[in-house]
């Protein structure tokens, strides 16, 4: 399915903004770094990865507590110390899957509540999406548009980010982590086309 045939567009970019012009992401909270570096250091990565990050970066990455405000800068570096580290897909996207559950925090937790109790689909944690990006970032954004009943295609843009290898795949991981709290099996896979330099998307469904 192309863009713009048959589909719906469920969440718009912030104040009706288009995929160019989002405004770029300028902070992260320090806990979305947390959590990565947990990933990291679980796997015995820690090390190697600080051999990869500038040095300038180490005292904002090793040092900062949760819930702080970071320059985006701080991420870049994060993700490209990341992406030399050389991983797998696999151990790429199993990293991002672990870091969709500890986003789940305060802003997903009665909505997980909810799907243990009464069953809730996969488009419950769909409507929240801005609430998850705005939690962790001060600028971009996220669209979603339903492709059909249990698929959709999610958008991030104005995201410094997007270009670095490691992190488009990671993504997938987090999108299907997250949807997965509310299903069986998620199926992600990314859509080139359109990708660039400050934008991701991905097309998402399951079962």
């Amino acid at each position: 399915m192309l863009p713009g045939q048959g589909e719906e567009l469920l969440i718009p970019f912030p104040g009706g903004a288009t995929r160019q012009t989002v405004p770029i992401a300028t902070k992260f909270r320090s806990t979305w770094l947390s959590s990565s570096l947990r990933s990291l250091r679980e796997r015995g990565l820690l090390d190697r990865y600080l051999g990869y990050l500038p040095a300038q970066h180490h005292e904002a990455v090793m040092t900062t507590v949760a819930g702080v405000w970071l320059p985006t800068e701080v991420a870049t570096a994060h993700y490209e110390a990341c992406d030399r580290l050389g991983l797998s897909e696999e151990a790429q996207l199993a990293i991002g899957a672990e870091l969709g559950a500890h986003a789940q925090g305060t802003v997903l937790g009665t909505a997980v509540r909810l799907a243990r109790d009464v069953g809730v689909t996969p488009w419950t944690i769909v409507s929240r999406f801005p609430q998850v990006w705005s939690r962790v970032w001060v600028g971009g954004g996220v669209a979603v548009y339903k492709l059909g009943p249990k698929e959709a295609r999610l958008e991030i843009a104005g995201w410094p980010c997007a270009r670095i290898p490691y992190l488009r795949t990671a993504m997938r991981g987090v999108t299907g982590g997250l949807i997965e709290m509310f299903c069986r099996k998620a199926f992600v896979t990314a859509i080139p086309k359109l990708c660039d330099d400050r934008t991701l998307a991905y097309r998402f469904s399951w079962a």
